[in-house]
């Protein structure tokens, strides 16, 4: 159902810390949008033998074989792959230096 469609990816975030005896929190998300190449209905059948698909949220994996079958990704990869590290960065700088 995602070859040849667009498939967006909602990472979320919350932060808490304790500064200057204060509890600090952000919450954020990121949607970041992976474009899908068209897939023959062998390329799908090799894809599942592979097992990779099995246990992933989106059926696919876009830091392993999975990558093959994307054409694009607009946004954060690292959100793809679990982890938004970039959005992480951003708001530990914002926190750390209010």
């Amino acid at each position: 159902m995602l070859q040849g469609n667009i498939n967006y990816v909602y990472s979320g975030l919350s932060v808490i810390l304790e500064k200057n005896e204060k509890i600090i929190e952000h919450v954020d998300f990121t949607k970041t949008a992976v474009y899908m190449k068209k897939m023959t209905d062998e390329e799908i059948e090799e894809y599942i033998t592979t097992g990779e698909p099995m246990d992933k949220a989106g059926s696919y994996a876009v830091q392993g074989i999975g990558s093959k079958f994307i054409e694009k990704i607009e946004g954060s990869y690292s959100s793809v792959v679990g982890l938004d590290i970039e959005k992480l960065e951003e708001i530990l700088n914002k926190l750390l230096f209010i």
